[in-house]
């Protein structure tokens, strides 16, 4: 029930090493944050097995395309490998349509992720 200042001042008072560890937003069992190589390696028929497909906006106009929606993770903005001249990130995954959704982020939220 603590706030993270709460608990990095205790880490602080216990001289912990972490205290001042930079936060992240990735997973911390894949150290280099590339996890289409992780998921092939833990999974090898992902890559047989899932083709390319679409990356859509919510309207459905195809604004490019992916290598697996395994790979891609809602709230993603990193890495879509699209340009829509706005910043996009996830909003859906449907896995029958193979098919990325994203959506344009809002003004004012634009963060560096």
């Amino acid at each position: 029930n603590l706030t993270k200042t709460e608990v990095r001042k205790i880490a602080a008072a216990l001289h912990l090493k972490t205290k001042d560890k930079k936060e992240s937003q990735e997973i911390c069992f894949v150290p280099d944050d590339n996890y289409p190589r992780f998921l092939k390696e833990k999974h090898p028929e992902l890559a047989t097995k899932l083709d390319k497909g679409e990356i859509t906006d919510q309207q459905g106009n195809v604004l490019g395309h992916h290598q697996g929606y395994p790979f891609y993770t809602i709230g993603q903005r990193r890495g879509l490998g699209v340009a829509v001249g706005k910043p996009v990130y996830v909003t859906e995954i449907d896995p029958k349509k193979n098919r990325i959704i994203v959506r344009n982020m809002p003004t004012g939220s634009q963060s560096k992720n």
